[in-house]
């Protein structure tokens, strides 16, 4: 079982520009955005410590933070580059194109860690990510497969609301999009959208090998919710008013909502509807602790009901990684031995597996987040909780 390293050992690894000329060799190098964020220092980065201390001799390695400044981030590259790293593992704060261009320059390998690294013309040499487009396609399914349950149909349609991610965040955000419309579209008969313009109907149903970038982008625009709550509360709180305008309102609503942030706070404005749906169906995903909590079963410290996420394992993608490292170092082709997916902007790309969760398999919920030890079940968000039922 994984286990959290504190905040106090990563930091350790925190090593001052000053201290990188070359005084060590490595053979990898990991930089990440920032040692203050929890998900960089206390998942992703102790995942790293433990998985590369695994590796053992000849695979030396450091683990930088770029304190979010790509600045410094391109710094770090240079003085892992500088330390003989043969290979380094990247999220970028922005494009990652300094860090690009550096590792390229240098004959060195690029990993780029659930993020893209791109300059305009060139890219990471690998990339290793979730298949955001397979996570889009849980979210559509979870609303076409409950829409169908409940008995929407073309005759009587039930309403749908959509929303994404950021849409300059590619490829993430428009896989996520692309994935979920992949699912919707062969289903709209059943829905009513309830946007307040519709860009969607006119989409043509994409696939992950085929479909139009700028169109998706185009639908996706009106419904940036920037990963951020509060735009997405905003964005939502105008739905809601369309609503109220409206004579019509079907009894259940079906909500694309891009990620557990944006989601919590879609549905806490849906929630000021003067007529409430009877039945609230929506998406998300990260396994983030308020949606833990309502997919248990708790709605007030759930914020509302949220009715699946998509769980994505940071220690599987970190392991991904460092298997492409020490391919690299063992000099055979880095997804030897990984589950690999279409490259994207020519860097091969290796998909780390997804688990869904919805609040009808609390069991599995459970399982796979709380008896691994993935969350702390003792954490206040989770008190209302009586977990004795599936212990």
């Amino acid at each position: 079982m994984k286990k959290f390293i504190s905040l106090v050992l990563i930091t350790v690894l925190v090593i001052s520009l000053a201290s990188c000329g070359g005084s060590s060799k490595i053979k990898i190098g990991v930089v990440l955005p920032d040692a203050s964020e929890e998900r960089w220092a206390n998942q992703d980065g102790a995942f790293f410590k433990e998985e590369l201390d695994a590796l053992g001799e000849g695979y030396e390695y450091e683990i930088l933070f770029s304190e979010g400044d790509e600045a410094k981030e391109k710094t770090n590259v240079e003085a892992l580059i500088a330390k003989g790293a043969q290979v380094i593992i990247i999220t970028t704060e922005g494009s990652g194109a300094g860090a690009v261009q550096a590792a390229h320059e240098a004959d060195v390998t690029l990993i780029a860690h659930d993020r893209m690294a791109k300059t305009a013309d060139d890219a990471a040499d690998y990339y290793t990510t979730f298949n955001s487009w397979n996570v889009g396609k849980a979210m559509g399914n979870h609303l076409v497969t409950e829409a169908t349950a409940n008995g929407c149909t073309a005759a009587a349609p039930c309403d749908l609301a959509i929303f994404s991610g950021r849409t300059a965040d590619w490829p993430n955000a428009t896989y996520f999009f692309g994935g979920a419309m992949e699912e919707i579209i062969p289903a709209l008969d059943i829905f009513t959208i309830v946007n307040v313009s519709d860009d969607f109907s006119s989409l043509s149903q994409p696939t992950e090998t085929s479909f139009d970038k700028a169109a998706l982008q185009a639908a996706m625009n009106s419904v940036d919710t920037d990963w951020n709550a509060e735009t997405a509360g905003t964005k939502a709180e105008a739905v809601v008013a369309h609503i109220e305008a409206n004579v019509t309102q079907s009894s259940d609503v079906y909500v694309l909502a891009p990620n557990d942030d944006t989601s919590t706070a879609i549905r806490q404005k849906f929630a000021e509807l003067s007529t409430e749906y009877t039945n609230y169906y929506t998406t998300g995903q990260d396994a983030a602790n308020i949606t833990l909590a309502s997919l248990m079963g708790d709605p007030i410290k759930g914020k509302g009901t949220q009715t699946m996420t998509v769980f994505k394992d940071v220690s599987k993608l970190v392991a991904d990684s460092v298997k492409i490292a020490k391919n690299v170092v063992d000099g055979i082709d880095g997804l030897t031995g990984l589950t690999s997916g279409p490259s994207i902007d020519g860097a091969k790309t290796a998909y780390s597996p997804i688990d869904t969760l919805t609040i009808d398999t609390k069991q599995n919920t459970y399982d796979l987040i709380f008896k691994t030890g993935y969350k702390d079940k003792t954490d206040a968000t989770f008190s209302n909780i009586d977990f004795t039922p599936y212990e």
